[in-house]
């Protein structure tokens, strides 16, 4: 399952191909939103951070009609546009997650980095039968907002806590409650679901996403970068409308740049691609530097389908393709009972890698392409997801090569 990151953005679980996982979950009367509330809350207490929703949205927060990320945007306009084609604004309506949950009961595993909120769940678990995580006993939730659930990583996942707006502390009158929260100028503010790996027995699914651990063992952490550093870049504007202006992040959370739907993402200037490509002829060979710049965690990270295609093209003058080469940045699993990584070439935080090429004989132009995958075409296919976007092209070089026969 990709998100999140996360997209992500989610929780990165993975089935065989071809296995679909017959059982189901037990569904249960609701017994009323305190009893319901109860019995799910203790439920969650037993389960790890990044599985447990937030048990917000329940009760108002006072000023405001609801927890829409619209009407945030009646204040926040600016905030409101950047996240409105955000990949967490397409969190939970993603046609890759949305086929993905839709496999085996184990979807409540995903939603609370899909869905953060309780109130985004139509159905809220209360325990798992045999202790199974496809088998989970379910209750309808009295307080369900559909509305709210299609927002995916709305405002309120992020800002709300016990009743009031939490942010990073930068002044002014509101018409709500606002508490400065030392949280949101951290790391740990991504971490609840960009940090989250489990494995379950018995299951072909796993929760593999260490981008907080990959962050750890960088060089960032130390330099005093967060996440926020990269990917809510700062800008000097009024937080809300009527505001002065000061300095802001922006909230576009571009990541890869891969839209979940076709035409809709932040623009390149919401942060730069990770992989930095460098190349020059020399002698009979190419060389081609390849070098994680710009990202803080290995390259690339989140979810394990996740790669970085580097391919070179050798044309002659004739405008004749004489030699290619390829290069697939990043990791290789089988999903499988339990699942195995059994291959790992990403790039570590300003790791740089060499590749010398061998120029064909005739080759007087080398053309050279990287690009970012989300998903092969075989499981895109495999869930029927059609033109869905599946990756972006972050590079693109024009090399002149000597002309070896003059000289």
């Amino acid at each position: 399952m990709t998100f999140l990151l996360l997209l992500a953005v989610a929780c990165g679980l993975r089935e065989a191909e071809g296995e679909l996982s017959p059982p189901g979950p037990t569904l249960v009367a609701s017994e009323g939103l305190a009893a319901d509330r109860a019995a799910t809350t203790q439920f969650f207490q037993s389960r790890p951070r990044y599985e447990q929703p937030l048990d917000e949205g329940l009760k108002p927060v006072p000023g405001l009609p609801d927890l829409s990320a619209e009407t945030c945007g009646t204040c926040h306009p600016a905030l409101y546009a950047e996240w409105s084609v955000s990949t967490h604004a397409a969190a939970w309506t993603d046609p890759q997650f949305q086929a993905e949950i839709g496999k085996s009961g184990n979807r409540w595993l995903c939603l609370n980095c899909h869905t953060p909120l309780l109130v985004q769940h139509d159905l809220w678990p209360r325990g798992l039968t045999d202790g199974d995580v496809e088998l989970p006993v379910l209750a309808p939730n009295p307080a369900f907002d559909p509305k709210l659930r299609e927002e995916g990583i709305t405002c309120a996942g992020c800002h709300v806590r016990d009743g009031a707006i939490h942010g990073p502390g930068l002044g002014g009158d509101a018409p709500h409650p606002v508490v400065a929260d030392a949280t949101f100028r951290t790391s740990e503010q991504c971490e609840r679901c960009h940090q989250a790996e489990a494995v379950y027995p018995g299951k072909s699914f796993v929760c593999t996403f260490q981008t907080g651990d990959e962050w750890r063992a960088g060089p960032w952490d130390e330099r005093g970068k967060t996440c926020q550093t990269c990917h809510m870049p700062e800008v000097e504007r009024p937080a809300a409308t009527g505001a002065p202006a000061r300095v802001v992040r922006q909230h576009w959370w571009r990541g890869a740049g891969i839209p979940k739907f076709a035409g809709v993402h932040p623009p390149p200037e919401a942060n730069p691609p990770g992989l930095d490509v460098q190349a020059s002829p020399l002698d009979d060979r190419l060389q081609v530097t390849l070098t994680n710049a710009n990202a803080g965690h290995m390259l690339p990270s989140g979810d394990p389908e996740r790669w970085i295609q580097v391919d070179v093209s050798f044309i002659d003058a004739g405008g004749q393709t004489v030699g290619t080469w390829s290069h697939r940045i990043g990791q290789t699993w089988e999903w499988t009972s339990p699942p195995k990584k059994i291959a790992d070439n990403r790039l570590e935080p300003e790791e740089g890698r060499v590749e010398s090429l061998v120029v064909p004989e005739g080759a007087v132009h080398a053309s050279i392409t990287a690009s970012s995958h989300r998903i092969s075409k075989k499981n895109a296919d495999y869930h029927h997801l059609g033109d869905y976007p599946r990756s972006v092209v972050t590079h693109q070089l024009e090399i002149a090569l000597p002309d070896r026969a003059r000289q």
